[in-house]
């Protein structure tokens, strides 16, 4: 089994061996639906069971089939929304060939010529790398890492494996040797941008109005504690997303 390769351009953009990736086509507005349908169909199914409590079943045994409808079409929507399928990077193009469920969703091989890209952004997340993927002639492609347990152990040990990040690093790497301006490649994601900034320094001053508030009398420490958990959360997004300053620095560099 060939050993990972490091995650920076240069390295990665040396090496003979073609570069493969496993990662799953993100498709947005699937795993929206997918999202949402939920979030609508549980208070749907609460509703139904007020009315059904009340002896109105005609409403409440129509919500309920509802409401159960939705959470049944959620789960098919998410699983279309992530796509397996196998990347490999050439000197010319990226191709993506179609893995597992993606064959039987009818997914087609697809070939991206590298001139094609425009720009290269990237979020970080506990499930691994998100990038995206700008095209002068086409939509955006959002790629993520694949979940090793759904790869099968042949394909496991394909020579030249990366993750989702050494991938777009690499690109950006090529496209610039063929001539795009590098500092114009990387593209902020949100949490980089000053909007995103901003927010963290709102929150930065949350969390110091959360501790004042435990000395205030009269004032439960729940509140703190509200202010405390969702101010952390997008700090700890924050902070994680930042560090993709430093990878796409190599490529920029070039």
């Amino acid at each position: 089994m060939s050993a990972p390769l490091p995650a920076t351009a240069e390295s990665i953009a040396t090496q003979p061996t073609t570069l493969r990736s496993h990662l799953v086509l993100v498709r947005m507005g699937l795993m929206l639906a997918g999202i949402l349908i939920p979030a609508f169909g549980l208070p749907v199914l609460i509703g139904a069971c007020l009315l059904l409590s009340e002896g109105n079943l005609a409403w409440g045994g129509g919500l309920l089939l509802l409401g159960l409808l939705m959470l049944a079409a959620a789960w098919p929507l998410l699983r279309r929304s992530m796509l397996p399928v196998l990347a490999t990077l050439t000197p010319a193009a990226l191709r993506l060939e179609p893995r597992d469920r993606s064959v039987a969703y009818g997914l087609a091989p697809a070939e991206y010529p590298l001139g094609d890209f425009t720009g290269f952004g990237e979020i970080l997340s506990q499930g691994g790398s998100h990038i995206k993927l700008y095209r002068a002639n086409g939509p955006m492609l959002q790629l993520a890492d694949r979940p090793k347990r759904g790869i099968s152990a042949a394909e496991a040990n394909l020579p030249g494996l990366v993750d989702a990040l050494s991938l777009s690093e690499a690109m950006q790497g090529q496209v610039a040797d063929a001539g795009a301006p590098a500092e114009s490649l990387h593209r902020p994601n949100f949490y980089q941008s000053g909007l995103g900034r901003a927010l963290a320094w709102l929150c930065y001053a949350l969390m110091a109005l959360g501790v004042v508030l435990l000395l205030v009398p009269g004032v439960e420490w729940t509140v703190s504690l509200r202010l405390f958990t969702f101010t952390a959360l997008y700090l700890g997004l924050y902070r994680r997303n930042q560090k993709t300053d430093d990878s796409a620095a190599p490529a920029e560099a070039k």
